[in-house]
Parts: structure tokens; C-alpha cells; sequence
């Protein structure tokens, strides 16, 4: 086993979740190499510091957080929504656009002559 293969599988080793011949095979190496050694003291140390940054946001963090995209968008996100509908989404002008040319089309195909009669 090459540094390369033993530290992709630190992640693993620490856990423990390695099948038990590939952790064999990385103790093996970590006995041989004092570089891949120090690897895995500061992956377990990285990992450790990364396990302390949890902790629950406070009550007021998602509403803050809206203010302050209230503010810099002045209004146009989280805004009060209009009285009946709330924003009219892009796709239902659209629909209503096409809709309207329909219309406008079938109308236009019923009202022009559709042959040519014979004067009397």
C-alpha cells in the first residue's frame, strides 16, 4: 500500500467502517511510514476541531437572516405579496400570452374567406 491509496482511506480507518483486510494493510503501512502517521494525527485532529463547530443556531438566525436580505434587496425579496395572488409567476404570463395568441389566431382563421365564389 502507497501513501496515496493508505491516506484516501483514512477517512474509513478512523471511523472503522474499513473491511478488516485494508485496515490490516493501512496498520501495516502506518507502522512502516511516519509520514502517513502525521497525515492521520492531523486528519484525526482536523476532524475533531470540525466536530466542535456544531452547535444550533439561535431562534432569531432565519429571521435575521430575511431582514437582512429585505434590506439589501430593498424589498424585492421576502416583500408582502400583492392582495389576491402574491407575485404572478413568469410562467402563467407566458401560458396567458400564448393562450391570447391562440385566440387571436383562431378568430383571425375564422373570419377570412375560405374560397372564392362566382360573382352573380
Amino acid at each position: 500500500m502507497d501513501h496515496a491509496q493508505a491516506q484516501s482511506t483514512f477517512s474509513d480507518f478512523v471511523e472503522g467502517s474499513l473491511p478488516e483486510r485494508e485496515r490490516l494493510e493501512v496498520e501495516q503501512h502506518l507502522a512502516a511510514c511516519i509520514q502517513c502517521r502525521t497525515e492521520l494525527q492531523s486528519f484525526r485532529r482536523t476532524v475533531g476541531s470540525l466536530g466542535k463547530l456544531k452547535r444550533t443556531a439561535p431562534p432569531s438566525f432565519l429571521p435575521d437572516i430575511k431582514q437582512q436580505i429585505y434590506r439589501r434587496s430593498h424589498g424585492r425579496f421576502f416583500a408582502p405579496r400583492w392582495k389576491l395572488f402574491g407575485r404572478i409567476p413568469f410562467e402563467w404570463i407566458s401560458l396567458a400570452t400564448i393562450i391570447a395568441m391562440l385566440v387571436y389566431y383562431l378568430a383571425m382563421l375564422h373570419g377570412t374567406p375560405s374560397g372564392v365564389h362566382p360573382a352573380p
